[in-house]
């Protein structure tokens, strides 16, 4: 009996420890149930991404930019994008699946907003549920 009465208040102290108030993380992760706190309570939103004739639809979380949403769609759907940072301006796209810009040809990647052409860089612009987001392949004007 004392032997049980020892496991027993073991088993409540720990017990105590695991499920301090708000955070049952811990054992979750000890009985192989992930939960991912950082997603919880986090608003999501959904764009895509159009490219030529293909469509990518993506969740993001809430406050995301274009340069989130092309890295998602990246991840989700093997879509490829590249260009260079510049400090103080932001990423500049100079690539889009395999298709380079090309200054000498006067073509370079340009995006729109809801068919409307972006004035912000892609790591400014925050998206919206439902944004539309074109890219397309074109002179500069």
């Amino acid at each position: 009996m004392r032997k049980f009465l020892i496991i027993l208040v073991i088993a409540l102290s720990l017990s105590f420890v695991l499920f301090k108030e708000g955070d049952r993380t811990l054992l979750r992760q000890g009985f192989g149930v992930q939960a991912d706190r950082t997603q919880e309570n986090v608003p999501s939103i959904s764009a895509t991404l159009e490219v030529d004739d293909s469509r990518y639809e993506v969740s993001l979380s809430q406050g995301g930019n274009v340069y989130e949403l092309m890295a998602a769609a990246k991840d989700q759907y093997g879509f490829s994008f590249g260009g260079r940072e510049f400090p103080g301006i932001g990423f500049f796209v100079e690539e889009i699946n395999g298709l380079q810009q090309s200054p000498r040809a006067g073509k370079y990647w340009i995006y729109y907003i809801n068919g409307r052409k972006a004035e912000v860089g892609i790591s400014v612009y925050q998206l919206k549920t439902h944004d539309v987001i074109s890219w397309k392949y074109e002179d500069e004007k």
